[in-house]
Order: C-alpha cells, then structure tokens, then sequence
C-alpha cells in the first residue's frame, strides 16, 4: 500500500510547461544577443574614434639657402586624408631631424591660414637654420598639429652651403 502512494505522488509532480520551458528559451536567447550586440557596437565605437584626423606629407621641395644667412628653405606640402579639420601649431609643428624649424607660411588655396579642411592641402615653407654642410642628405621631416596627429617622412636632397 506503501507503493501507491509513493506512485500517486510521482504522477503529480510535474515539470514546467513546454510553452513556458520555450518561451525562457528564447527569453535567454535574445538577452545574450542584446548583450554581444552591446559588447560589439562599443568596440567598433573605440576604433572608430581613433581614425577621425589623419594628415599625410605628399611632397617636400628644397628653395635653397638664403644667402649669407646660412638658412635652408623648404616647402611641405601636408593634405588632410582625415574626416575632420585639423590645426597647425604656430610654434613646434613642424621638425626637421628631430630639431624645431620655423613657419614661415601656411597656405591653403592661396590664402594664409592655420587650419587645414578635411580633403585639402596646404603648403609650409619652413626654414631650418643651416650649416656649413653640403652635399647630398638624408632629411627627416615630421609635421604635427594641435591635437597630436603627425606625418613623417624622409626624403634626401642635395644642399648648397
């Protein structure tokens, strides 16, 4: 008699339901999806933000030097390949091996200026105190802006002391 009851009782516990054992199923389905989602778009944010101003130097040309000053001349040209504007610092934006030169002028369309719109270029004429030095040299130029974006080449010429 000791069985029946124990077997009675075995039928009446049941389980969840099917509907809702599914309807958790998929409750758990979509928190995980929102969950990756979030997890992804914040990451593609991250790295996205990163590449918003980006400047590169086309070409640089050498003028000479300025007579008995000993101070060589050349000409950047810097285009904005970003997706915003970007600004030049008056002061140490522009390196040539590693040692500040002056700005003399920025230009862009002809007109003086110390912004660069996105998808333009300008031109520097900057002048590095010079030296006895002449002859063929390997020459490093680095460009900054205000915010920190840089462009970096080297190119040689031949100097006239």
């Amino acid at each position: 008699m000791n069985f029946r009851k124990i077997n009675k009782l075995r039928r009446d516990v049941r389980a969840i339901s099917p509907v809702i054992a599914t309807l958790l199923m998929i409750a758990i389905a979509v928190v995980a999806s929102l969950v990756t989602y979030a997890w992804v778009m914040g990451y593609m944010n991250f790295t996205t933000e990163k590449t918003g101003k980006a400047i590169q130097i086309q070409s640089v040309s050498y003028s000479g030097t300025a007579g008995a000053s000993g101070v060589d001349t050349f000409t950047i040209y810097v285009q904005n390949v970003g997706d915003s504007d970007v600004k030049f610092a008056s002061a140490g934006g522009v390196y040539v091996n590693e040692a500040a030169a002056t700005i003399s002028s920025i230009t862009v369309g002809g007109l003086a200026t110390t912004s660069l719109p996105k998808e333009n270029t300008a031109i520097l004429t900057v002048t590095v105190p010079g030296g006895p030095t002449s002859g063929v040299q390997s020459i490093t130029f680095k460009v900054t802006t205000t915010d920190g974006t840089f462009s970096q080449n080297t190119q040689q010429f031949t100097l006239v002391a």
